[in-house]
């Protein structure tokens, strides 16, 4: 089996950057804690995909939006703690 990207969290800047996009985005009674796990699962599989051209991009829904229009998040590498996963270690 090859390796795999976990992400285990935001860096502090990318938590900042999460925080102030679910504040401009979301509605206010969205639990931020939930949508912030989601978005980093959503992140993990990004960088796992089988195309290198899939952006970091997590989408909150129209439900879960202020405007009722979906919003993305994007991040950058820096954004993430990344571990790279070998299983056969």
């Amino acid at each position: 089996m090859k390796t795999f990207q976990q992400v285990h969290d935001f860096t502090p800047a990318g938590a900042l950057r999460f925080k102030v996009f679910m504040v401009t985005h979301a509605r206010p009674d969205v639990n931020v804690d939930l949508y912030r796990m989601d978005c980093l699962g959503v992140l993990e599989d990004n960088l796992n995909g089988s195309s290198t051209a899939i952006p970091l991009a997590w989408e909150l829904g129209a439900f879960e939006s202020a405007t009722g229009v979906p919003a993305t998040f994007s991040a950058v590498m820096a954004d993430l703690i990344v571990e790279t996963v070998d299983p056969t270690e």
